[in-house]
């Protein structure tokens, strides 16, 4: 996996050293693959992470680093370019978009790829210990049973925890209902005393260690613990889940957006995003590289869960002002005492 042809436009050795700034979700990106690229494109990647979108959109607006690619979820590609924080995409120099599944092209939140190509594919649903919880987990009403006090975890992710309890009460997860999306603020309100921790950092390795029984979590993440540990399963509640695809985008105030188009296009080559799935386990949305994926990924339903079990899902949408709303209830959960 580590050979690349690199592209006749790479840098030559003799240029200076030009540096990427990238902004992207942590342990997200293959060190080999970032390797492999420095030395080809004769380039230092400076990576810089976060874990939620609203933290990232936080650094963008701030302002203080010009990065260069980033890689925001399907919603937030939405608000970044009402904000005018994007650079459109010169698909001319794109040429490796062609090995990427036609289904995830051309979506709502960006319906001409003008902005952002997809990078990974992704479901939240529950990750539990299966020799801890001992009734069947097929319903967001599992993390808030009493019995699993103290041994349950929620992502620390608004726009994730609303969804669970928006699903378990029959509801879009995008609602803009206020009656709604109080209801979810008092079943949340209502599970605090029973969650261990908000955590969207480390939720796989405390399932991993045992000290949690049920997360909410990411189903590439539960699925590389369940790699370690074949006690652990991965299941996509039957009120339905999040949906998600995050993007590689360049930022409006890129200082190399040249180089920013050559590492999209080098993330898009077939054999790199084998090798990057490999390593970060989150799905590819790149048909070529399926092959060259590990029989073990390719094969789990963590992460390619069969249609049926995708029917009551979504993805997330900008909820406009309403997320003033979300926000501030948001804020009454994790202070309730």
């Amino acid at each position: 996996m580590g050979i690349t042809i690199f592209a006749l436009g790479a840098i030559s050795p003799a240029a200076p050293r030009l540096k990427l700034n990238l902004l992207i979700w942590s342990n997200y990106i293959a060190p080999g693959v970032v390797g492999e690229f420095e030395r080809g494109y004769n380039a230092l990647v400076d990576i810089e992470t976060y874990d939620s979108n609203e933290a990232m959109l936080a650094k963008l607006q701030v302002g203080v680093v010009a990065y260069d690619v980033i890689v925001p979820s399907d919603y937030m590609v939405r608000i970044l370019i009402k904000q005018n924080l994007l650079l459109p995409l010169d698909h001319t120099r794109l040429p490796h978009e062609v090995h990427l599944d036609p289904q995830t092209l051309r979506l709502p939140f960006d319906p001409e790829n003008t902005y952002s190509l997809p990078y990974t594919l992704n479901t939240t649903g529950i990750g539990y210990r299966k020799d801890k919880v001992t009734k069947a987990v097929d319903s967001w009403s599992a993390m808030w049973v009493p019995h699993y006090r103290d041994r349950i975890v929620m992502l620390d992710d608004v726009r994730e925890v609303f969804a669970a309890a928006l699903k378990l009460s029959g509801y879009s997860l995008n609602s803009t209902n206020e009656e709604e999306i109080r209801r979810a603020r008092d079943l949340l309100i209502q599970q605090k005393p029973l969650v261990r921790a908000y955590d969207s950092g480390t939720f796989d390795q405390v399932l991993l260690s045992g000290d949690a029984w049920l997360s909410q979590g990411y189903g590439g993440q539960i699925a590389k613990v369940m790699l370690e540990n074949p006690n652990i399963a991965y299941v996509i509640p039957r009120e339905g889940c999040v949906m998600a695809i995050d993007n590689l985008c360049i930022s409006q105030t890129a200082e190399h957006p040249d180089l920013a188009h050559e590492f999209i296009n080098y993330l898009m080559e077939p054999a790199i995003a084998a090798e990057n799935m490999n390593f970060i386990v989150y799905p590819t949305p790149n048909r070529e590289a399926l092959p060259l994926v590990r029989a073990e990924l390719r094969h789990n339903p963590a992460l390619f869960p069969p249609p049926e079990a995708l029917k009551n899902c979504e993805y997330l949408s900008d909820l406009g002002p309403t997320t003033l709303l979300y926000d501030r209830y948001w804020t009454e959960i994790k202070i309730h005492r």
